[in-house]
């Protein structure tokens, strides 16, 4: 997993805030996307004199920069597709009014009250599946009737009897890690996908483990390499998986997946954690993955190559950097 050092990390914001710029999108002074936003200038100070920030403090200042960069590389590296107009309705919350709850980057839980940081993470993912779908269509970040899924795409996977397809995908960003509470919302999202509004063919439930995971516990916890770091962060997605599905009748799921709606569910997970590197000193890692589960049953092919090519621009888009002919975005 590609570490990104800070000073590159800032070059990227410093573009996304041009980007902003250009679209009259400016955070209020003394807000918390501001803070948000600044987080990679503070940090570089921190790293020339650590005792600026220690603790809690310096476990959310990481968390915040880290989240910013990656927010900004996905979106910068989307500017240039012809939907990225719905993208500029998005990103103008955050300029919307509820500043001191608002939140950008996705590696830190945000407030029980941030439906901006709800919003983004449609944002986020939208700008994932721009990489490989065509005619991406968001659902109005403050229009919505809540009865659309949020991000809808046309996909043809080029393989024999697998024709193109319209797919949707209903994200919910959970809180509780009560079982019956996930499940209602995995329900809720296929509800969507089942509505008669939703013109798509079919789609997927995304659950957004932002607000759930325990992100204290895992930067607490210094890791003694990557392979433990990426054993950690699974096994906190696992409980999530068990909860939902813990003493639940089969019927209930297929109740979900009778219609439109297929397996995977697919689990978005995002943190930072701290990992030695062998000489004494912590690095902080950012670790993002899109985790699919079967939910017991069979998955949709196509489906699970979705969710496997999401979980592959995730990983790679670090710099904000469109792809073109013969070459990745990166």
């Amino acid at each position: 997993m590609p570490i990104v050092p800070f000073a590159h990390a800032e070059k990227v914001a410093d573009r996304f805030l041009d980007l902003l710029r250009r679209h009259s999108i400016n955070p209020a002074n003394g807000s918390m996307l501001e803070g948000e936003l600044l987080s990679l200038v503070e940090l570089l100070d921190v790293t020339k004199t650590p005792s600026l920030a220690t603790g809690a403090r310096k476990a959310a200042l990481l968390a915040a920069a880290a989240g910013v960069h990656d927010m900004a590389a996905k979106i910068l590296a989307v500017e240039g597709i012809d939907e990225f107009d719905q993208f500029v309705a998005h990103l103008g919350l955050i300029a919307g009014k509820k500043l001191d709850v608002a939140s950008l980057g996705q590696l830190a839980p945000g407030q029980y009250n941030d439906d901006t940081g709800r919003k983004m993470v449609e944002l986020y993912i939208a700008a994932l599946v721009s990489h490989f779908a065509s005619e991406i269509s968001l659902d109005h970040p403050t229009n919505s009737k809540g009865d659309n899924p949020d991000v809808m795409f046309t996909y043809e996977p080029g393989i024999e009897n697998h024709p193109p397809l319209r797919w949707a995908l209903a994200i919910k960003t959970i809180r509780s890690k009560q079982g019956q509470t996930i499940f209602e919302r995995i329900a809720e999202g296929s509800r969507q996908i089942d509505s008669p509004q939703c013109k798509a063919n079919v789609g997927m439930v995304v659950i957004n483990t932002r607000d759930a995971l325990d992100h204290a516990k895992l930067y607490g916890t210094l890791m003694p390499d990557l392979q433990a770091a990426q054993t950690a962060l699974p096994n906190e997605i696992q409980g999530l998986i068990n909860a939902a599905a813990k003493d639940r009748d089969v019927s209930d799921w297929e109740l979900i997946f009778a219609g439109r709606t297929v397996r995977p569910v697919l689990w978005l997970r995002q943190t930072v954690v701290r990992i030695a590197d062998g000489l004494g000193n912590e690095v902080p890692t950012a670790l993002k993955a899109m985790v699919a589960d079967h939910v017991n049953g069979k998955v949709h092919f196509v489906g699970a190559g979705i969710a496997g090519l999401m979980n592959h621009f995730m990983q790679i888009v670090l710099s904000g950097v469109p792809g073109r002919a013969g070459q990745f975005p990166s």
